[in-house]
């Protein structure tokens, strides 16, 4: 317990460093992409400068990495570094069957597991000292690689399901977390469902694409895959998708979708941010700052070619502080 609340009093510090809604509104709005620059510069963002945007993210990236070693630990944390775990393997599995080259550029930084020691492990075909669930996935690729055609999306396929179940596995009962990645689910299959449906993709291959663990069944979803699109969407208001999906009716914009998405995750902790008995304001800082992140790296890339404020407001999200 008490390492639990030292953990969440580290954490409401750190929350003093997040840029919040003045820093990155200036940004929005600032005339020029230098000038955009100059308010993560001002704000000590990075290494306030050094080696660019790319530098000044880079430098944060690795400040959560090290944050998340120190409270990886506790239940339910370990979920989120694991989807780097995951990112890991998907990159060393694509070039170890040729459908990239050098992996070092795809890397995210380490999870659970040290990234030479998991590239060895895919390489060498040795997977006895991985995860359980990550390991039976790789060796069913291999498995499957052997009589079937090789693609890049059929290792995303199979391991992003292998990793959704590992994450549900060290959340459950973690109370926010748990929550956290249920609705990360439902929207993936929710969105999943919109963008084949509209892409006139067999039934088939829809089924194959839905993730177990969300509120909304996959048969539940699969049943809807039939209707038109319009009808779909006037079911999903009944769901626990039903932001997003209102979002994505108003103006077919994916981009609102996703932002609705991250939203709701972030409400999530946002509401039990001072419980300093749970992990909720460990993990909402650290879902507030990927999301800082993510808006920092959206609106440099938007403001370096000039794109109309208004592409860079849709895909805002809601701030933590």
């Amino acid at each position: 317990m008490a390492e639990l609340i030292y953990a969440a009093s580290i954490a409401r510090t750190l929350e003093n460093t997040l840029l919040g809604q003045e820093k990155i509104t200036r940004m929005v709005f600032a005339a020029s992409y230098e000038e955009g620059v100059r308010v993560l510069e001002e704000s000590g963002f990075g290494n306030a400068g050094e080696g660019g945007v790319d530098g000044m993210i880079a430098a944060e990236e690795a400040r959560l990495a090290r944050f998340m070693k120190e409270v990886g630990g506790l239940k339910g944390m370990q979920s989120f570094a694991l989807v780097n775990d995951y990112h890991n393997a998907k990159a060393f599995m694509k070039a170890k069957y040729g459908k990239t080259g050098d992996p070092s550029f795809m890397l995210a930084p380490d999870g659970t597991i040290e990234s030479a020691r998991l590239e060895d492990a895919v390489m060498n075909d040795s997977y006895e000292s991985l995860p359980e669930k990550m390991a039976d996935a790789l060796s069913g690729i291999d498995a499957y690689f052997a009589s079937n055609p090789r693609s890049g999306r059929y290792i995303d396929l199979v391991l992003d399901k292998a990793m959704y179940s590992h994450v549900l596995e060290v959340s459950r009962k973690a109370g926010s977390v748990e929550k956290y990645w249920k609705v990360e689910i439902d929207h993936a299959n929710a969105e999943t469902l919109l963008r084949m449906k509209g892409a006139g993709a067999p039934e088939k291959d829809f089924r194959e694409q839905l993730i177990d663990g969300g509120e909304i069944s996959p048969d539940t979803l699969a049943a809807l895959y039939e209707e038109e699109e319009g009808v779909i969407l006037e079911k999903l208001k009944y769901t626990c998708v039903a932001a997003a999906a209102g979002e994505y009716a108003a103006d077919k914009s994916f981009a609102r979708f996703e932002a609705c998405k991250d939203n709701r995750q972030l409400e999530i902790f946002k509401n039990d941010r001072y419980d300093v008995f749970s992990v909720a304001p460990i993990a909402g800082y650290y879902v507030a700052k990927k999301l800082e992140l993510k808006a920092v790296k959206m609106i440099t890339t938007l403001l370096k070619i000039n794109a109309d404020k208004s592409l860079i407001k849709e895909r805002l999200r809601e701030f933590y502080v």
